[in-house]
């Protein structure tokens, strides 16, 4: 598993913009990661995660549009 370690100092130096995109695609990852531990779960039994996996949905694609928005 390979680990980054971030410098704050470097993060510091990058343009707010770009410290930001950078942030919600850590954001976007671990809600698509999230996402796909409850399909998993989802495809062996059934679970209560329903409400969640809407919520974690809802917030992976306000994340995308906001992404989509700092980067166009």
């Amino acid at each position: 598993m390979f680990t980054q370690i971030s410098d704050p100092f470097h993060d510091l130096r990058m343009p707010l913009q770009e410290r930001v995109v950078d942030k919600l695609a850590d954001m976007l990852f671990a809600s698509d990661m999230i996402l796909d531990m409850l399909q998993d779960e989802r495809s062996r039994k059934s679970g209560g995660f329903t409400t969640v996996e809407a919520s974690v949905r809802g917030v992976y694609e306000q994340i995308n549009e906001l992404m989509k928005q700092l980067t166009d």
